[in-house]
Formats: C-alpha cells, sequence, structure tokens
C-alpha cells in the first residue's frame, strides 16, 4: 500500500476509532516489500470507504474471532471476508493467526491466506502472505 494511502485511510477514521487506528497503522506500516507488492494489487484500487471497511474488518477479525469463524464487510463495489484459520504462539512467544483474506468485486476474487503475528507492543504485525490465489 503506498503511503498517502495509510494517511488518507488514518485521516478518515480518527473520530471514533483510536484503538481500531493505532492497529491498522502499525499494521500496514510492517509491511515487507514482496507483501506490499501483492498487497498494493487490491489495496490500490479501494476507495477510503472501501479501505477502511476492510481494514476495520480486519483488526476485529484478528483481535475477536476463533479460528473458522467469518467476518464480512461490504462498503462500494468491494466486498470481503476475512478467516482467522489457526492461531499459535511462535518461537519468540508471541501470539499468531493464519488468516483467509478474499476480497470481491463483482463476480472477481483475490484471495490471500497471510500471517501475522503481535509485536513487543502487543500490536498486529503481517509477517508473509503464504499464498494468494
Amino acid at each position: 500500500m503506498k503511503m498517502i494511502s495509510k494517511h488518507k485511510f488514518i485521516k478518515a477514521i480518527i473520530g471514533g476509532w483510536p484503538l481500531v487506528l493505532g492497529l491498522a497503522f502499525i499494521f500496514f506500516t510492517h509491511l515487507s516489500s514482496a507483501e506490499e507488492a501483492i498487497d498494493e494489487k487490491v489495496y490500490s484500487n479501494l476507495t477510503e470507504q472501501e479501505l477502511e471497511a476492510a481494514t476495520v474488518n480486519l483488526v476485529v477479525a484478528l483481535e475477536t474471532l476463533p479460528d473458522g469463524d467469518r467476518i464480512e464487510w461490504k462498503a462500494g463495489q468491494y466486498s470481503g471476508y476475512v478467516i482467522p484459520s489457526s492461531t499459535f504462539i511462535n518461537e519468540e512467544g508471541y501470539f499468531c493467526r493464519e488468516y483467509l483474506e478474499v476480497f470481491q468485486k463483482f463476480s472477481e476474487y483475490n484471495m490471500y491466506q497471510n500471517k501475522a503475528c503481535r509485536d513487543h507492543n502487543g500490536e498486529w504485525v503481517w509477517l508473509e502472505t503464504i499464498f494468494t490465489e
């Protein structure tokens, strides 16, 4: 995701979402360049409203959903969902989650199997995209 998109997102949700804002900012500012290239394909096409819905959905899924549950969102021309598939503790002792993230626009789908872990501050950090479809 381009830095300008991150700032537009932050500006869009500053009102009532301070916790989500902080988590989303940490999440999207810790992307490696390989993950950023994959992420750009979908996220760069989203409007601010669609980006906010996708990001809030992802953070809520990582924070609250048990493995196997699904949370959906719809905004503008896009919709999507997140399904956490596993929760575990990594070698450093931090909680991690693997999850499926799906974006849909009309009949086109983008699917990503991702892994995120909490860092030493307890914030979610996206570590890798395991596969895309």
